[in-house]
């Protein structure tokens, strides 16, 4: 995704230093695709072709900060304000919850725009801001819609300019399953992988990539690495200790198998046989997932996607 983006801006920052006015789509900002927005009537694919046409050459420097960012290990968004009733934009007042009420605490303008955030609290836009456009600005890092129903006549999109995490699935039963849906909804890519097409297969997941494998002892070069999630969850355990050893190998930043202590052990056992450290296996989330209890497959999947969130903010904090 990351080249997409990055080719985006670029076609962009060109459009508007020859006077032009962008030309991308929702395959380049995919945050404004219908399926994106299926629950938020109010934004639309043209929403896009109205902030497109508002930009000018004062808005190159937010667009400029955003392709740095995309080398950088600070997580950021490019960002984008819309504005659905521009008089309410200004003039909507807040609760006393939230703490902005009061004159001048509306949007700063009624005119949609392009800004960069990220989680320092950097803000670039190309033109003055409120507290209250401010407090979205910043919120919006934590979702493409955050709050979007909270305030009238306008509304938040972002558009994450770090590569989104890959979890690649070992295994196409009932848990991975679920695994697949929940860790796509927060944000992650999510890659299935087993033996069998009656398992693994585009009804079952289809918002996962799927690659069918001849042989799970024969696996091929995925492109794992350091950034990555290897979760082990083959189908009755039955290639858990080849699926382990590749992704300890591969160098994951993410290596959880799924199973009791005992049978964790014997796949141990295997690993070790097979040149595996048991320093290597102690780095290992095994078993898999935050403790909370889970029994049933879509439990199980929710304790293991909130490890992987566990993680990725971590990762973030120590950056």
């Amino acid at each position: 995704m990351a080249t997409t983006i990055r080719e985006a801006l670029d076609r962009m920052i060109a459009a508007l230093e020859s006077g032009c006015t962008p030309a991308v789509s929702v395959d380049d900002l995919p945050y404004f695709s219908a399926e994106q927005l299926k629950d938020h009537p109010d934004i639309t694919a043209e929403s896009l072709d109205v902030l497109l046409a508002d930009l000018d050459t004062s808005d190159i420097p937010t667009l400029e900060r955003a392709l740095r960012a995309l080398d950088e290990p600070t997580p950021s968004w490019l960002g984008f304000k819309i504005v659905t009733d521009a008089i309410l934009a200004v003039n909507s007042e807040d609760t006393d919850v939230v703490g902005m009420r009061g004159e001048g605490n509306g949007s700063a303008d009624g005119r949609p725009g392009i800004f960069f955030a990220n989680e320092d609290k950097e803000i670039v836009f190309s033109r003055p801001y409120s507290e209250r456009d401010k407090f979205q600005m910043l919120d919006i890092t934590r979702g493409p819609h955050m709050h979007n129903e909270q305030y009238a006549g306008v509304a938040w999109l972002s558009l994450p300019l770090e590569r989104v995490g890959r979890a690649f699935i070992f295994g196409a039963g009932e848990v991975p399953l679920w695994v697949a849906r929940m860790a796509h909804d927060v944000g992650f890519e999510t890659v299935a992988l087993d033996n069998d097409s009656d398992f693994l297969n585009a009804e079952r997941f289809p918002l996962s990539e799927r690659i069918l494998l001849k042989d799970f002892a024969a696996l091929p070069d995925l492109g794992i690495g350091e950034r990555d999630y290897v979760l082990v969850l083959t189908r009755g355990h039955m290639f858990d200790p080849e699926a382990l050893i590749y992704g300890i190998v591969c160098g994951a930043h993410y290596v959880g198998m799924m199973g009791c202590a005992a049978k964790n052990e014997r796949v141990f056992a295997m690993a070790q046989a097979r040149g595996i450290t048991r320093e290597q296996i102690e780095a290992t989330h095994s078993p898999i997932g935050l403790k909370f209890g889970a029994k049933t497959p879509p439990e199980l999947a929710m304790c293991i996607v909130a490890e992987l969130i566990q993680i990725r903010a971590e990762r973030r904090q120590n950056r």
